[in-house]
């Protein structure tokens, strides 16, 4: 890693700023995926009925995916507008609202929302009211969050020159990705040990004389609590020699809305899910496309159109539309959703794989442990690969490095291919994850900095928002469309084979053998979008910055 260097203009370190701003950005991606390890427990405790209450709970975790992605469209410029350091600290202090709201969803929460409706003449039943509490105040969290991922890439842009850019860019964005990876390990870990260790937690409050329920699956918000607010502390006190830089020009309130739409319609039409947990048994436990997918997802194309037919008459657009003529901030950008649809690849196959491979029910938790540690091999190697990712950047240039990374992947995803069987070693499923996640990894730096450095000054957060949007609409897409065709495609070879009228058992077999070989298939999927990736990789990615503007460390603010 490149030594630590005083910003000459503030005599600030940037890389104590990088590891400040990084702490909440991990927080706030830990929060996307963290609730699904606890989801029916929340329902349990409500007293709500499992089988009718898990549609209406989903919206905990797809409530938070929305306002995490509606979020970045817009705070991206906004910064711009306002300066980096105040809205900075203005997402995160939602974020810590938010925190609060869903830990204490329960009290005061409940009996708002529980007083207002009654005032509409309803008459809802407390517990639905709590849930929807609960809704609430994710929702209110991921507003704080997922802007704070477009927000700090951006001030990493201001903090850093535009040679030294590509490193640190790489690690906000592998910590985002590693948080919503690890969510469900984190909350799932928690809460299994809180529950164990029930009893010490509530004789140790007796005995210090604290009236305190003992811990459960709301201490993890309440965790997000004093850990947010010393990074919000020391994240002001870093940033308070750094002069503050304002975009001129006027927020797009039209165009905001329009993307907005655009993107809601898009996720929601393709099943409002990117939650991929170590549990997952089988494809159809993720998001095929809902039976309203078709007039949302033509509501989010004419959101699309209008924006653009916005952007390109408004004078002070959301996003500027001629950045895209810039090769690598439209290259970048394209080759982003390649990797945001392979990275989901990996996600999807290592749980089904495994969880099929269980003959005996009793083992599930056993499978999804397993499941986790597989998955880690894919995941951390990816994290860690965006270190060197930015070091090879500052020295070969985005397309080499980018390249690299996705030869590395195609690889692994070759090998998958080829070599996945019901039967296969753990050790031979970890080293092929490792492969991918490192390939992928290695794209985060470059991708980032190509995008970041192509735009000026007074863009720079949006470009920033571009970066992190476009990855995971990849993602959901991917999701999606991997679930869709494959359920059927799994579904018509084990029909196939087997008949409509064979026993069970033999069923079973057939369709865990299918189901491998169907996920053998993602793998050649993986490898030829890698390959593809390519080729806007080779013909777009350059190493030059666009203006000499960037060529020079910008204020940071």
């Amino acid at each position: 890693m490149t030594a630590p260097k005083l910003t000459p203009a503030t005599g600030i370190n940037p890389w104590l700023v990088l590891a400040l701003i990084c702490v909440p950005v991990f927080i706030g991606s830990l929060d996307l995926t963290i609730v699904s390890a606890f989801l029916p427990e929340i329902i349990i405790s409500l007293q709500l009925p499992l089988q009718t209450a898990l549609d209406d709970a989903a919206w905990v975790v797809s409530g938070y995916l929305l306002a995490y992605a509606i979020s970045m469209t817009f705070m991206g410029r906004i910064s711009d507008l306002l300066g980096r350091r105040w809205v900075y600290m203005a997402c995160l202090t939602v974020f810590i609202v938010g925190s609060v709201l869903v830990a204490t969803a329960h009290q005061w929460p409940t009996d708002t929302l529980y007083g207002l409706l009654r005032r509409l003449g309803q008459r809802p039943d407390r517990e639905s009211v709590t849930l929807l509490a609960i809704i609430f105040g994710r929702v209110v969290q991921a507003l704080g969050a997922g802007a704070l991922v477009p927000v700090s890439l951006a001030l990493v842009g201001d903090l850093f020159p535009a040679h030294r850019r590509a490193q640190p860019l790489g690690v906000v964005g592998a910590v985002d990705t590693l948080g919503w990876v690890l969510g469900h390990l984190y909350g799932g870990v928690l809460v299994n040990w809180f529950a164990a260790q029930r009893a010490g937690f509530v004789a140790l409050l007796d005995n210090l004389g604290l009236n305190w329920p003992a811990p459960d699956w709301r201490t993890l918000f309440w965790i997000n609590v004093p850990v947010s607010l010393a990074a919000l502390a020391l994240t002001l006190w870093a940033l308070r020699r750094v002069p503050m830089h304002r975009a001129p020009g006027r927020f797009d309130l039209l165009g905001t809305l329009l993307i907005a739409g655009a993107l809601v319609g898009l996720i929601v039409g393709l099943g409002a899910n990117i939650d991929v947990s170590p549990g997952t048994a089988g494809f159809e436990q993720l998001s095929p496309l809902p039976p309203y997918a078709g007039p949302v997802l033509l509501a989010a194309l004419l959101c699309l159109v209008g924006f653009i037919l916005v952007e390109r008459r408004v004078r002070d657009p959301l996003i500027d539309l001629r950045m895209f003529r810039r090769r690598n901030l439209s290259a970048g950008a394209l080759v982003n959703l390649f990797v945001g649809f392979c990275l989901m690849i990996g996600l999807v196959s290592v749980p089904i794989l495994v969880n099929v491979r269980v003959q005996d029910a009793s083992r599930l938790a056993e499978a999804a442990f397993q499941a986790g540690v597989l998955l880690s091999a894919l995941t951390v190697p990816m994290a860690l690969a965006a270190v060197p990712g930015g070091w090879l950047s500052d020295r070969l240039g985005y397309q080499k490095v980018t390249l690299l990374g996705l030869g590395l992947a195609a690889s692994g995803f070759a090998l998958i291919w080829q070599t996945w069987r019901i039967d296969m070693p753990d050790a031979l499923i970890a080293l092929e994850m490792m492969l991918v996640g490192v390939g992928l990894g290695l794209t985060f730096s470059p991708i980032s900095a190509a995008v970041i450095n192509s735009a000026d000054e007074d863009h720079r957060g949006v470009a920033s928002a571009l970066v992190i949007i476009l990855r995971l609409v990849g993602m959901t897409v991917a999701v999606s469309s991997l679930t869709t065709l494959s359920l059927q495609r799994v579904t018509l070879l084990a029909a196939a084979e087997v008949g409509l009228n064979a026993d069970p058992l033999q069923f079973v077999e057939v369709y865990a053998r299918i189901t491998v070989q169907v996920l053998a298939e993602l793998g050649l999927l993986g490898a030829a979008l890698c390959i593809l990736a390519c080729l806007p990789a080779a013909l777009g990615l350059r190493r030059e910055v666009q203006s000499s503007s960037q060529t020079a460390a910008a204020p940071g603010d």
